[in-house]
């Protein structure tokens, strides 16, 4: 990877990272909340949810994506 994708890998695992402790948190007092979202007023959104709504979530983005995907994807 060049320098501007080790950025960008480095940035998203960061962002998916914490995402994801979020995510935990929120679990805690909201269980049955499958999407979750935060939005700040400048209208910048970051959305996680379980696996079985990828799908239908991604359908209705793909449209609106303009996607690179990884050469190599996060781990977990």
């Amino acid at each position: 990877m060049n320098d501007t994708s080790d950025i960008l890998y480095e940035k998203g695992r960061e962002l998916i990272t914490a995402a994801y402790e979020y995510w935990k948190e929120y679990q805690k007092t909201n269980p049955l909340d499958a999407v979750v979202w935060l939005k700040d007023t400048s209208g910048h959104m970051v959305l996680f949810t379980r696996g079985e709504y990828l799908s239908t979530i991604m359908k209705n983005i793909e449209p609106l994506s303009n996607e690179i995907p990884l050469n190599k994807p996060f781990e977990q």
